[in-house]
């Protein structure tokens, strides 16, 4: 079982909620992949719909995602590498925001005192953005893909390779300012079991960190919680029909600087009902109060 951070996300802590300063604004963060991997597909513009409508967050990570033909949506702003992951791969990590947030590119790095020096072996798989909010950068948000390839351009079918060398990839960032707003989100490819050890060590896995607050996930495919009941998400369903497999492989985590201002953690299937008719994978939500 993995282990969470000493700060951990206290939601039932959270007793004074709505009794707060008034001045203090929420913001959802989520993470979805739309490529839509069964079908029948929906058209992209009705999936960032979907995302303002439905899961109402005002900064979205889109993994596998894309821009409308016709540009960023009327209400929107998004950074993403246009050209994708390459020729074959028109499709990247795109993050958006609306709500009257700021999204600043900080993709390639940031130069000077507290800035962070990073490279990518799989360009458009990682976005990073500064999340700005009535002109305080609020959040520094990293939008990941775990492509299932290995070094050599293979398939293999899961994120073990290629999730742990962009976690390394980001290790500037995180021992930089920036890692102490620092959220980490997307589809790892990667069940709870297989995931890096390590990236529990420094950050906070805010789903299995509230586990306890939700019902067991049946049938929780490769669980980490060594045949305990889990409160881990329904986020992927592999495959068509009503036997798809019932994966958790999205995944947000957040800086331990974070947890006191984290009041809300929710998403997978259980929260979106219906969802398998609009995708094959299911949103998680994050919640905080700045």
């Amino acid at each position: 079982m993995h282990k969470c951070s000493t700060n951990s996300v206290c939601l039932e802590n959270q007793t004074n909620v709505n009794h707060r300063d008034a001045r203090m604004q929420a913001m959802k963060i989520a993470t979805w992949n739309i490529k839509q991997a069964v079908a029948p597909k929906k058209p992209l513009p009705e999936l960032w719909d979907y995302a303002a409508e439905v899961i109402g967050a005002d900064v979205m990570v889109f993994t596998e995602g894309k821009v409308p033909g016709d540009g960023v949506p009327e209400g929107w702003t998004a950074v993403w590498r246009a050209e994708g992951i390459g020729e074959r791969r028109r499709w990247g990590t795109v993050i958006a925001a609306r709500n009257g947030v700021e999204l600043m590119d900080i993709t390639n790095g940031v130069d000077g005192d507290g800035g962070f020096v990073i490279s990518h072996s799989w360009p458009g798989t990682v976005t990073i953005v500064d999340v700005v909010q009535d002109g305080e950068a609020v959040l520094t948000i990293a939008g990941i893909y775990g492509i299932t390839q290995d070094a050599d351009g293979n398939s293999v079918g899961h994120g073990g390779y290629s999730v742990p060398n962009i976690l390394n990839e980001l290790v500037d960032l995180v021992n930089s300012p920036r890692g102490e707003r620092l959220v980490i989100a997307g589809d790892f490819n990667l069940l709870p079991a297989d995931m890096p050890e390590e990236l529990y060590e420094i950050m906070i896995d805010v789903v299995e960190d509230t586990s306890d607050l939700r019902e067991p996930l049946v049938g929780c495919t490769r669980c980490s919680f060594d045949g305990e009941p889990c409160g881990h998400m329904w986020t992927h369903k592999n495959g068509g029909g009503p036997n798809g497999a019932v994966q958790n492989i999205d995944y947000v985590f957040i800086a331990p600087e974070l947890a006191e201002v984290c009041v809300d953690v929710y998403g997978g299937e259980a929260d979106f009902e219906g969802i398998w008719n609009v995708s094959d994978h299911a949103p998680v939500v994050v919640e905080f109060e700045f």
